[in-house]
């Protein structure tokens, strides 16, 4: 089941990375977006119009604004931990901005019903239920990238 949400996941980052709505054909009509504090803007979203609401609020104010995933972690058999690195530039400011920001995806009947976005690795292994002493299967992007038209 896994490797499975693995797959979803990675589809979904793709279609996302085009800038294709087919993002959403992964999403649960019931999905949660939660972007946790201590990032602006924190809050809690609801439906596909809600991750939607989410993600142009999150882009406001930037120019030139890119993501790409860096790394995918399958925590376990229902959640799945990416590495959004992202770059952007200010609109009034001019100020380039860098930064990673991780993702855990909750998936149930292969769909996402969940989309908890954290500030640090440490947030988002601790929400996917994972510590120290308990193991994941990362796989970086490129691994993936390889079976993309598989």
């Amino acid at each position: 089941m896994s490797q499975e949400n693995v797959e979803i996941v990675r589809r979904g980052v793709r279609a996302y990375e085009r800038g294709d709505i087919q993002v959403l054909e992964s999403a649960d009509p019931e999905l949660i977006t939660h972007r946790a504090p201590p990032q602006p803007d924190a809050g809690t979203w609801h439906g596909p119009e809600g991750f939607l609401q989410a993600l142009a609020g999150w882009v406001e104010g930037f120019d030139k604004f890119e993501a790409t995933t860096e790394e995918i972690i399958d925590a376990n058999d229902d959640q799945v931990i990416t590495r959004s690195h992202q770059r952007a530039l200010g609109s009034a400011s001019r100020v380039p901005i860098e930064a990673d920001f991780w993702l855990v995806h909750t998936i149930r009947g292969q769909k996402v019903v969940r989309l908890d976005i954290y500030a640090s690795k440490q947030q988002a292994l601790e929400a996917a239920g994972l510590s120290g002493s308990r193991r994941c299967r990362r796989r970086s992007w490129r691994s993936l990238s390889g079976r993309m038209n598989g």
